[in-house]
C-alpha cells in the first residue's frame, strides 16, 4: 500500500468546521462573464454557506478573516490532462504541490494505475496535500486489447475498480470501437482520449465519444501520418469537423500548450531548461527532459520547428472556429508530459486559448464551469454560488481584463481549506532547485 504523505502546513488553517470569510472582494461567479464587486464570501465545511454585497452578510463568530479588498475571487481551475506519477512519493509529492501553487484544485489524470487509486483515495481522505483527482485506467487498445469481447471485459473491470474514465491511445478495430463507446454508456464510465486514428474522426463522430483530449487528432490522417501536403485539406475540413463535433456533443481539449511545448524544445531546448518554473521540478524530471533522454529532440531535427509551428497555427484556427460554433472546450494540458510543468501549464494553456481568438471569459469557462459539466460531478456547476464545493482562487486583478492575470494569485481555497500568499511561497521554496532564486 501507497503511504501517506505529509499535509502542507498552513499559518491560516481553520480548525475543522471554522469559518472562513472573504470581505469586501469581488467575485467572478463564472456562471456568466460579471463580476460583483463589494461582496462577501463565507465557506464552512468546505462549501460556500454564504455571499452577498457587504453587510448583507452576517460572519460567523471566530471565522476567520481574508481581506478582499481590490482582490477577485474564482473558481478554483481544472486541469483534465495530466499525468500523475505514480511513484517515487517525492515525486507525487512535487507535482501536487505545484498543482495547488498555480490554483489547480482538480484534475484528470489520463493514465492510470492501482496506486493512482489508492493516491487519489488519500488525497480525498486528507491525508495527501493536492487537487481532487480524477483518473481514468489503462489504455483500452490494441495491442492490450483487440476483440469486442476484450474492450467489453477491460471497461467493466475498470469501472469495478474505481476508475472514473476509460482513455483511447491507439487502434481499435471497428467493432471494437463500437463497442467500447456503447458498453462504457452502459456502465456509465465515459470515453477519452485520442481519435481512433486507424478509423478515421468519422467513426469517433458516429459514436459519440465522450471527449478528445488533443486538437492535435484532426491532423492525422489513417495512416497516422500528418504530411505537409495535406494541410491545406485539414484546414478546408474545419467547419466540417466544427459542426460534426457539436452535433456529437464531443469535448476537445485543444492541448494547444503541449504541442507548442515539443516545438519549443526542438527550436531551443536549452531556453526551455531554463523557463523559471522548471526551477520546482524533481531534480530527476528536470535530467530527464534533459538533452541525453528527451523523447522529442533525439528525433525531431530543428529543421522540423517552422513546419510544426505552421501546424501549431492551424490548430489556432481550429480551436477558434471550434468555440464560435459550439464545441464544447476544456483546459488539458498533458502536464508531466516532457517540458509541460504542472499547475504552471495550465495558465500557459488560457494564455493560448486566448491568443487563438477565445475572449478571457472562455478560455477561463474552459478550465471552470465547461470542466465541472464535463465531470459530472453532483451539484457542483464550476461556479462561485452557495452550495458548491469551496475550490476557489484569490487573485490581485481581473482575469475577465488580462488573462494573464489569472497568474497574480493571492492564495488558494482547496476543499475548504485557505492556502494563503505566504503558504504558497513555503510550497515553491521548499520544492525549490538548491542554488536557484525564488520569485515568489
Amino acid at each position: 500500500m501507497m503511504a501517506v504523505l505529509a499535509v502542507v502546513p498552513s499559518a491560516a488553517q481553520a480548525p475543522r468546521g471554522q469559518a472562513i470569510a472573504f470581505e469586501h472582494v469581488t467575485v467572478v461567479p463564472m456562471d456568466r462573464e460579471r463580476v460583483l464587486a463589494g461582496y462577501t464570501v463565507v465557506v464552512r465545511s468546505g462549501r460556500i454557506a454564504a455571499m452577498g454585497p457587504d453587510g448583507s452578510i452576517r460572519i460567523p463568530r471566530g471565522a476567520v478573516r481574508v481581506d478582499g479588498h481590490g482582490r477577485y475571487l474564482m473558481p478554483g481551475l481544472v486541469d483534465l490532462h495530466v499525468h500523475l506519477a505514480s511513484n517515487p512519493e517525492d515525486e507525487q509529492r512535487a507535482i501536487l504541490k505545484l498543482f495547488v501553487a498555480n490554483g489547480v484544485t482538480t484534475v484528470l489524470n489520463l493514465r492510470g494505475t492501482p496506486q493512482i487509486l489508492e493516491l487519489k483515495a488519500a488525497v480525498a481522505a486528507g491525508g495527501v496535500f493536492g487537487p481532487t483527482i480524477y483518473t481514468s485506467g489503462p489504455y483500452i487498445n490494441e495491442p492490450f486489447v483487440t476483440t469486442p469481447d476484450d474492450v467489453e471485459r477491460a471497461v467493466i473491470e475498470q469501472k469495478r475498480a474505481g476508475y472514473d474514465f476509460v482513455k483511447l491511445h491507439g487502434d481499435l478495430s471497428r467493432d471494437a470501437y463500437a463497442r467500447l463507446n456503447a458498453v462504457a454508456r452502459r456502465e456509465g464510465i465515459r470515453v477519452v482520449g485520442h481519435a481512433p486514428r486507424n478509423l478515421g474522426v468519422e467513426a469517433m463522430f458516429e459514436e459519440r465519444q465522450y471527449a478528445v483530449a488533443h486538437a492535435e487528432e484532426f491532423l492525422y490522417d489513417r495512416d497516422n501520418s500528418s504530411r505537409d501536403s495535406s494541410l491545406p485539406h485539414v484546414e478546408a475540413r474545419i467547419p466540417e469537423f466544427e459542426r460534426s463535433m457539436a452535433r456529437a456533443r464531443i469535448w476537445l481539449m485543444p492541448n494547444l500548450t503541449a504541442y507548442k511545448m515539443i516545438a519549443r524544445m526542438v527550436q531551443d531546448l536549452e531556453a526551455v531548461l531554463a523557463r523559471p518554473e522548471m526551477r520546482y521540478l524533481p531534480s530527476t524530471v528536470q535530467e530527464g527532459w534533459g538533452p541525453a533522454t528527451n523523447p522529442y529532440t533525439r528525433r525531431i531535427p530543428k529543421a522540423r520547428y517552422s513546419p510544426m509551428m505552421t501546424r501549431y497555427h492551424l490548430l489556432e484556427k481550429l480551436v477558434h472556429r471550434f468555440q464560435a460554433g459550439g464545441v464544447r472546450l476544456l483546459v488539458g494540458t498533458d502536464a508531466m508530459n516532457t517540458g509541460v510543468v504542472p499547475g504552471f501549464s495550465a495558465h500557459d494553456e488560457l494564455a493560448d486559448l486566448v491568443t487563438a481568438g477565445l475572449t478571457p471569459f472562455e478560455a477561463l469557462r474552459a478550465a471552470t464551469a465547461n470542466a465541472a459539466e464535463f465531470l459530472a460531478a453532483a451539484g457542483q456547476r464550476g461556479v462561485v454560488a452557495v452550495g458548491q464545493n469551496a475550490d476557489l482562487l484569490l487573485l490581485d486583478a481581473n482575469p475577465l481584463l488580462n488573462i494573464a492575470n489569472s497568474r497574480r494569485i493571492q492564495g488558494v481555497m482547496l476543499r475548504g481549506r485557505w492556502v494563503s500568499r505566504g503558504d504558497i511561497c513555503q510550497i515553491l521554496d521548499e520544492l525549490r532547485s538548491p542554488g536557484t532564486q525564488d520569485s515568489c
